[in-house]
């Protein structure tokens, strides 16, 4: 990174031109006015660290070893203090400017509160009315620039920092052997270090905000200890035990957390099965069964949910309530100490302000304990590996199970994070311009009656908080006309007590609201869930063969996720931030009516930054999707790569960092741009609303006019809050259109025709196609007038020198493609007209490659319970499969893994023989499996289901010579149909078959 004078005054400029001109050209042309190239990035840590080692290897101290740590050996200083020398200017800049934005933030209260000394005709300074107005308008502006370039700069830090790691980490994955092995260790521990790098990268931020925070608490609670004195004490301690119970309940929040994310897998694996298998399951009609399987694991996961949502909920619940003890406490010691001690409005200004700047950082301090321990631990990683000769996975697979529990966490909520979109989907569904619908399709599944109790409980909420400031701003104004002390102290306790009980009503409405929150996204989330399986599982078996299980696994998995999580947090403090904005407004414009002619001009400009930002994120989403794509994909190890050059590699891989870090850079330019538009209209309403206090001081008391700015000063972060959650919204509350959609494509028949269904159907097994006629699809190929008869119990050799044809007739039977013309009769029913469930449960399959599925042995041959424990034995006994199970019939998730391909196909057939099975249709076995399981099975077939109509399908002649009849298909018509006997001799097209059958065995 350049450090001369020269390159920084250059970046001062461009940060100078930045907030003059703006951002407007970067939403067509990606311009890098930082102009950081990260082959120079990369280039130079690798010179940095390449020194750190040979001093570490010397020993040979470094100039920070007093500051970072006692001795430079100690593990994770090397590449600590080579990160801090490579970006030093930049840190050094976003510490100077941190400290800023925190002494213009203070300023920029002490500015009103001069404003309200005005007011109250004893000026601190001499200064007219409007040169007040003007000194605000300043101080605002040069907080929002001085926060927006703090945001700016420290954002583009880490981001060079996270590209800096990630290269240095692929650089080093491919230097390491390139044997198999190797290649796959080297995948998978670059893939876990892929989670120390993000992070480490966050240190760059984290590590200036800690050390300026400690400045910002302590000058906040002298100037509370200079208006309060030892009152202050009071709110102090207060703070100091409700911290530490509200950080042990996000310890709690986090180890909850971690749990569900381990439930989340598990139902992440099981739908996983459930869509690689989906062939095999709606062949076997067992939709109904996986729908319960994946429901019961959803109501483990909800379950989950619904303690989590409580524990958020209790808090918040805190948070909240927070300030409203403080206040009782501290402000309640000081008029309770001395009788002399009488509220000012200045002093309750500033204790407002000051304790709304304050609770915020001390929150978020307790909070960076684990997430500094966490990062010092990623260090080491990082730090071992860049350093190691040679790839030993068992050091990087041997933490701690409640340190692998974090990282999982960290990499669920990183792989969810932006991922709402992919490439694949995006052409199976349309694009949706708004998000208005699927906004309203949400909240209805949240449940309209849950959206008014939340929209309610938050307006009693804002009120109570109005009513709040504003008794203790009537309080400053009555104790201006007290007379005596008897008076004062019935003053005094009555406002304490009606502050009392309004704290209290408070909670309860916070409780109430954060209760509906909880109950409405539950409901939300397990309605939109069993949207989403049920119309998966009735999808037409032609749209899932075509479509990536990959995607819908995403559309279960991360899609569900952010509805489960991210939206409903959005929307509730979407709600809040609106109720704030509408309070705040109306109780200025009460207060100034004058206000009320600016109001629809501000509203105008708002909502105009407010769309402009939406519009900004959702181009930001789609850059930063199409390059990060490129830059994971080559991380987590491409295919191709190996059969690279090394340098090669390296240079399109670092060309890809490089333009994921120019895409980030300019995402960062534009968003803090229009954000900072933003803080424009901000101070420009609060240039107006002080006008207007200021030229109305003669006839409004002080207390009022406090309360005013204290408003006013504070709608800053409630905007910024409201905008951010609206752009967040309007790409998180897209995943319900998707579910929508999948409701709206086409379905497969009804599953079952109550009314129209045979009950006993079919008893004989007698079967004719009527010039039957299919149009090709991807499960069937063209079939034309096929008319044929099979009699009952009759064995049928099914021929094709295609297996796509036989396939394809199995997909007729099993109606995975509908007919176009003729029909089907099974024991004379057409089976268009059954149930879909009812007619493929009736049919039975031993298919080629037969699959068992991750359940109890019990449950893969009779899934409904349908038959005894004793039924099921003597099943696996006639199939010679008891010897097998050494215990008796019980769950095992690997029942798969034990049998052999020719037991499936046994087991496929005790699942047929327990069903009384009237239509068997049997594959042909795979050439590799063993032929003692065949011959079994066609012994088994013959004696024990002699009623039953068998069709075998093969393209080898020689497996169905067994059989009554054979029937020959070629380019989807039955060309011959006869015993094999007369084939022999008469069929020209079977005894081609057989010659090349013949041909292709020797």
């Amino acid at each position: 990174m350049r450090s001369s004078p020269t390159a920084s005054l250059w970046r001062f400029l461009c940060d100078v031109r930045w907030v003059a001109m703006g951002c407007r050209k970067l939403l067509l042309h990606l311009i890098d006015l930082w102009n950081d190239d990260h082959s120079v990035l990369s280039l130079d840590f690798e010179q940095a660290w390449k020194k750190q080692q040979k001093n570490s290897e010397e020993g040979i101290g470094s100039e920070m070893g007093g500051l970072l740590s006692s001795s430079p050996s100690r593990p994770g200083f090397s590449l600590l203090y080579s990160l801090f020398m490579m970006f030093r200017p930049s840190l050094l800049k976003v510490i100077v400017l941190r400290l800023s934005s925190d002494l213009l933030s203070l300023f920029g209260l002490f500015t009103l509160r001069w404003a309200i000394f005005f007011c109250e005709s004893q000026p601190v300074l001499d200064w007219a009315e409007y040169i007040y107005t003007l000194v605000i308008l300043g101080s605002a502006c040069c907080y929002a620039v001085s926060q927006h370039l703090l945001q700016r700069l420290s954002r583009k830090t880490a981001a060079s920092a996270h590209a800096v790691l990630t290269g240095a980490l692929y650089r080093k994955a491919l230097s390491l052997s390139n044997s198999p092995q190797h290649q796959t260790h080297r995948t998978e521990v670059v893939s876990q270090l892929s989670v120390d790098v993000d992070q480490v990268s966050e240190l760059v931020e984290t590590l200036p905000w800690l050390f300026c925070t400690s400045l910002r608490v302590a000058l906040c609670v002298g100037i509370l200890w200079m208006e309060l004195g030892i009152a202050v004490v009071g709110g102090v301690i207060l703070l100091s035990f409700l911290i530490p119970v509200h950080s042990a309940l996000e310890r709690r929040i986090r180890l909850l957390q971690c749990s569900q994310v381990m439930i989340r897998e598990e139902s992440k694996n099981l739908i996983r099965e459930m869509l690689n298998e989906m062939k095999a399951l709606k062949l076997l009609a067992w939709e109904l069964f996986f729908q319960h399987r994946v429901s019961e694991a959803w109501e483990q996961e909800l379950e989950t949910l619904r303690v989590l949502g409580y524990l958020k909920a209790f808090s918040m619940l805190i948070r909240i309530c927070m300030p409203f003890l403080v206040c009782l406490s501290s402000l309640g010691a000081f008029v309770l100490m001395d009788e002399g001690n009488v509220l000012t409005p200045s002093q309750v200004f500033m204790f407002l302000c000051l304790f709304r700047l304050l609770l915020p950082p001390i929150l978020k301090v307790h909070t960076l304990s684990s997430q500094l321990k966490q990062t010092k631990q990623s260090v080491c990683r990082l730090e071992e590996f860049l350093m190691t000769e040679d790839v030993d996975t068992k050091n990087f697979h041997s933490a701690r199970p409640q340190e692998s529990q974090n990282r999982l966490l960290h990499c669920d909520r990183c792989n969810n994070k932006t991922h709402c979109e992919t490439g694949k989907e995006s052409e199976l569904f349309p694009m949706h311009r708004g998000s208005g619908g699927a906004l309203s399709q949400y909240l209805r599944a949240f449940g309209w009656h849950w959206v008014a109790l939340a929209l309610l409980a938050q307006l009693g909420v804002c009120m109570v908080y109005v009513a709040h400031d504003g008794l203790l701003c009537v309080w400053t104004v009555e104790a201006k006309e007290v007379q005596g002390l008897e008076e004062w102290k019935e003053l005094r306790n009555s406002r304490l007590s009606v502050y009392t009980l309004l704290g209290l009503l408070q909670a309860l409405l916070v409780s109430w609201a954060l209760y509906c929150l909880n109950c409405g996204s539950l409901r939300a989330s397990q309605s939109l869930q069993c949207e989403l399986l049920s119309s998966v599982l009735h999808l037409p078996l032609s749209i899932h063969l075509n479509t990536d299980p990959t995607h819908l696994l995403h559309t279960f998995t991360q899609i569900m996720y952010v509805i489960e999580e991210q939206l409903p947090q959005h929307v509730h403090t979407l709600g809040s931030c609106l109720l704030q904005m509408m309070a705040t407004m109306l109780l200025i414009t009460f207060i100034i009516p004058v206000f009320s002619m600016a109001l629809c001009p501000l509203i105008f400009l708002f909502l105009t930054v407010q769309s402009h930002f939406s519009s900004v994120r959702k181009q930001v989403r789609n850059m930063s999707s199409v390059v990060t794509s490129v830059h994971m994909e080559q991380l987590n190890g491409d295919a191709t790569l190996p059969n690279m050059r090394e340098e090669l590699c390296l240079n399109h891989f670092h060309q890809a960092l490089g333009q994921n870090l120019q895409v980030q850079h300019n995402s960062i330019d534009m968003e803090r741009w229009a954000l900072l538009r933003l803080d424009a209209v901000c101070a420009v309403g609060l240039f107006l609303i002080s006008l207007a206090l200021l030229d109305s001081a003669d006839y409004l008391d002080s207390g009022i006019i406090a309360l005013a700015l204290a408003y006013g000063f504070n709608m800053r972060e409630v905007m910024h809050q409201y905008t951010v959650s609206a752009a967040e919204i309007s790409s998180k509350v897209l995943p319900v259109q998707r579910i929508c959609d999948y409701t709206k494509m086409e379905k497969e028949p009804e599953w079952s025709e109550d009314h129209k269904d045979p009950p006993d159907w079919p008893q004989k097994g007698d079967m004719e196609f009527i010039q039957y006629g299919t149009e090709a699809c991807p499960t069937s190929p063209a079939f034309t007038g096929l008319s044929f008869s099979i009699s009952k119990g009759e064995n049928v050799g099914v021929v094709s020198k295609e297996k796509a044809e036989t396939d394809g007739l199995i997909s007729c039977l099993f109606r995975a493609v509908e007919a176009s013309c003729g029909a089907v009769l099974i024991d004379g029913v057409n089976i268009a007209s059954v149930g879909l469930q009812t007619l493929r449960s009736r049919l039975h399959l031993i298919p080629q490659v037969p699959t068992l599925f991750s359940c109890s042995l019990r449950a893969n041959m009779d899934p409904f319970a349908l038959s005894s424990d004793v039924q099921v034995w003597q099943a696996l006994e006639l199939c010679q499969l008891k010897e097998k199970l050494l215990h008796p019939i019980q769950p095992s998730s690997t029942a798969h893994r034990s049998f052999s391909p020719g037991q499936k196909r046994l087991l496929c057939l005790a699942r047929a023989l327990l069903g009384k099975a009237r239509v068997l249709l049997v594959e042909e076995a795979d050439p590799l499996d063993d032929s003692e399981s065949e011959r079994l099975l066609k012994q088994l077939v013959r004696t024990h289901l002699p009623e039953c109509t068998v069709l075998w399908l093969s393209q080898n002649p020689n497996t169905v010579m067994h059989t009554d009849r054979v029937l020959v298909l070629d380019a989807g018509r039955a060309v011959e149909f006869d015993s094999p006997s007369v084939l022999i001799q008469q069929g020209m097209v079977f005894r081609q078959l057989l010659r090349e059958s013949q041909r292709g065995s020797v």
